[in-house]
């Protein structure tokens, strides 16, 4: 979640975190697949987001920004191609969710904010306005921390934390780790602003890999 400024400053070695060479950006679920979009999909990508703006915004300023058409979305999922060809140097890897059967776009998932210092990485998720109330989100998620925190030698990431974060204001978002089952972890007052609605508190829970079953893909009994 929150740094304190001086790790921003000055930052450490620490545990010295390196993404996997080649990098794993497959996960198969019972209904989904989370992968990597591919640049012939980019028309399709800029559709689903643009169709699901008033679902996606105040909550993904992303949708209106950096997404906001395919100029820019084709630019995002170059960088997510040409990210993991250096994986040394790897800080985030943006995924979209796919439905098994027919591979058609249904979210996004991913890691990002990757911190090489403690081997961890926030977590986030949308489905689109269609597909909600199915389970998807949940799904993938539970699947994506056990790739994430699955070890190097079982096809993972070999990170040891992720976190996930979300206003206070966004429900659906704040239900998905509390049904995992995820450690609450921060309540910070009026730290996360949200377009049309001002300051709202930012909720932070978090994992470690020894508390995740990725086998179950759910924590530890």
């Amino acid at each position: 979640m929150t740094r304190c400024a001086s790790e921003d400053k000055h930052p450490t070695q620490g545990l010295g975190w390196r993404a996997p060479n080649p990098v794993p950006t497959r996960i198969d679920t019972p209904r989904l697949t989370i992968r990597l979009a591919r640049l012939e999909e980019i028309a399709e990508c800029a559709r689903v987001i643009a169709t699901n703006l008033d679902h996606l915004h105040p909550w993904m300023p992303w949708a209106k920004g950096v997404h906001a058409n395919p100029a820019s979305l084709y630019k995002f999922i170059a960088e997510q191609h040409l990210g993991i060809d250096s994986p040394a140097t790897l800080k985030e890897l943006g995924l979209g969710v796919f439905l098994r059967d027919s591979d058609t776009l249904v979210g996004g998932s991913g890691i990002h904010d990757i911190r090489p210092d403690t081997a961890s990485a926030e977590t986030g998720y949308w489905i689109a306005k269609p597909h909600t109330g199915k389970g998807f989100a949940e799904e993938a998620c539970r699947h994506l921390l056990s790739w994430a925190l699955r070890p190097h030698a079982d096809g993972g990431m070999g990170l040891r934390r992720i976190r996930i974060c979300c206003s206070s204001a966004n429900e659906p978002s704040a239900r998905i780790p509390e049904k995992l089952g995820l450690t609450a972890e921060v309540r910070q007052r009026q730290d996360y602003v949200v377009e049309g609605r001002g300051p709202t508190d930012r909720l932070g829970w978090g994992v470690l890999a020894s508390e995740w079953d990725c086998e179950s893909h759910s924590i530890r009994k």
